[in-house]
C-alpha cells in the first residue's frame, strides 16, 4: 500500500489547480463550454477526491464499475469527440512538415 503521506504534496497542487481551471472557465465566450468545463472540473475533483480517501484507507465500494459511477453522480457514456478521427490532419501535417515513416537507421 502507498504511503498517503507521499502524496500529500501532489494533492496540495492538484486540487487548487483543478479549481483554478474552472474558475477559468467564466472566460470562455461559449456559455456551453462554459458550462460544460464547470462540469469536467467537479467530476474530476469527485473522483481525484475519492482516489485520495482510497490511498488513505477508506474501504472500497465493492460492485460494479457501473455502481462506482452512479454513487458519484458520473454520465454512463462518454460525451461525444469533437473529431473522430485524426488521420486526414496527420497526413495533411506530415506532408507539409516534410516528416516521414522509415527507419532511421541505414541499411546497407
Amino acid at each position: 500500500m502507498a504511503n498517503p503521506i507521499s502524496f500529500d504534496r501532489d494533492f496540495g497542487y492538484l486540487l487548487p489547480f483543478m479549481d483554478k481551471v474552472a474558475s477559468a472557465a467564466s472566460d470562455l465566450p461559449d456559455a456551453s463550454a462554459r458550462q460544460e468545463l464547470v462540469q469536467l472540473m467537479a467530476e474530476e475533483k469527485v473522483r481525484w477526491e475519492r482516489i485520495r480517501s482510497l490511498l488513505q484507507g477508506a474501504p472500497g465500494r465493492g460492485g460494479s464499475a457501473g455502481a462506482a459511477r452512479e454513487s458519484l453522480r458520473l454520465p454512463t457514456e462518454a460525451p461525444p469527440l469533437a473529431r473522430v478521427s485524426a488521420d486526414g490532419v496527420n497526413r495533411v501535417a506530415r506532408s507539409e512538415a516534410g516528416f516521414t515513416v522509415g527507419s532511421l537507421k541505414t541499411t546497407r
